[in-house]
């Protein structure tokens, strides 16, 4: 993954973060697999898979999840805080000031370079392409990754060029931030090593999963396979 592609994972999923907010709570992992039933196909423990689906209605009475998931309203915070203060600190160093307000003339009847001049001067304060260090609109994750994106591809404005520290910079924030959604809508497939061995051939098992996907757990001496039921 390039530093482009982190920040186009921000960009791309930050509406994913928005829509998991309401969601229901993504199990644990790794999820329980029946590993006492390994001789009956490692199927996933039934009474987990009911747990869950009871979670899931509408119907249950008693205690229910909490309207927001917080893990995900936490992550979405940090990558805010993270991505606005690199920005901050970019733009802080390559931003151009506005062009100062310089006595003109009073413009008469067809001086235009009079009127030139100060369009120019009111287009440059308001260029659009500046970083704001005040606009609550502006000053969010996915805005800050699109900034930091146009200024990592070198994008025109009034800005300097980036230097290698502040590409390094932009890097390792966008690095950080793609992992953390990454991880928060489980994009990223995870393999974990189960004490009990295969009992076919007695080799070690791995489970893999994490990402949205049914679990499988795979042996690395004969490679038989078990998959957990999808629900």
């Amino acid at each position: 993954m390039t530093t482009a592609d982190d920040l186009k994972t921000v960009i791309n999923h930050w509406t994913d973060l928005q829509a998991a907010l309401a969601a229901p709570q993504a199990g644990t992992w790794p999820p329980v697999m029946g590993i006492a039933r390994l001789h009956d196909h490692l199927r996933a423990d039934e009474a987990a898979w009911a747990q869950r689906a009871l979670e899931r209605s509408p119907e249950q009475l008693g205690a229910t999840a909490a309207p927001l998931r917080i893990g995900i309203l936490d992550t979405m915070t940090a990558i805010d805080v993270q991505l606005v203060e690199t920005a901050d600190v970019i733009a802080g160093t390559i931003q151009r000031l506005p062009t100062t307000r310089v006595p003109i003339r009073v413009a008469g009847p067809g001086d235009d370079v009079a009127l030139q001049l100060r369009t120019l001067i009111l287009r440059d304060e308001a260029d659009d392409r500046r970083w704001s260090l005040t606009d609550p609109r502006r000053r969010t994750g996915p805005y800050a990754a699109a900034w930091l994106l146009a200024r990592h591809d070198g994008a025109p404005g009034p800005f300097a060029k980036l230097t290698g520290v502040q590409r390094d910079q932009i890097a390792s924030a966008a690095r950080w931030a793609a992992g953390q959604i990454e991880q928060a809508l489980e994009m990223t497939r995870k393999t974990q090593v189960l004490e009990r061995p295969c009992p076919h051939c007695r080799g070690v098992l791995r489970i893999e999963g994490g990402d949205g996907r049914p679990p499988t757990v795979r042996c690395r001496g004969c490679g038989r396979t078990w998959s957990s039921p999808e629900r």
